[in-house]
């Protein structure tokens, strides 16, 4: 059976199949905190991705990991408290790439960061991909991530 999360940003919607075999400790962390409400935003200096903030104290094993992101990829990133320029608290997101540019970096260092792959982007996600590239200019907007199995 498979695992989805639905990615809903402002009425435009993508499937996410997780890789539950390749990374099963990070699609478990990432499952039991759905459904989430919140603020999407995009990189500023990664590329062609968009993110979601949650909880911070979710620290997980570096697993099918990779700083070179290809579209499609969603990943895990955890930042330790202070490793952030002028970001003094921890940061767990998760990010998706929606177009073909990613390179998985720390904010303000520039410096690659493992990126835990735990699902990639499936069927026709333009309309998404095109209201993710609107956070790099109008800044966050809310997303409601949700679970689907089949």
């Amino acid at each position: 059976m498979a695992r989805y999360m639905i990615l809903d940003l402002m009425g435009a919607v993508a499937r996410a199949r997780l890789h539950d075999e390749a990374a099963p400790l990070t699609c478990a962390a990432v499952w039991a905190h759905l459904p989430y409400e919140g603020q999407g935003g995009h990189a500023l200096q990664s590329g062609t991705n968009a993110a979601f903030h949650f909880d911070p104290s979710i620290a997980l094993p570096v697993e099918n990991a990779t700083c070179h992101l290809q579209k499609g990829d969603v990943v895990f990133i955890h930042y330790e408290p202070g490793t952030r320029h002028n970001h003094p608290r921890g940061v767990s997101e998760v990010v998706w790439c929606y177009d073909r540019y990613n390179l998985a970096t720390t904010p303000g260092r520039l410096n690659p960061v493992l990126a835990n792959v735990f699902a990639e982007l499936v069927g026709d996600y333009r309309a998404f991909a095109e209201m993710s590239l609107s956070l790099f200019t109008e800044g966050k907007k809310p997303i409601r991530v949700t679970t689907f199995e089949d």
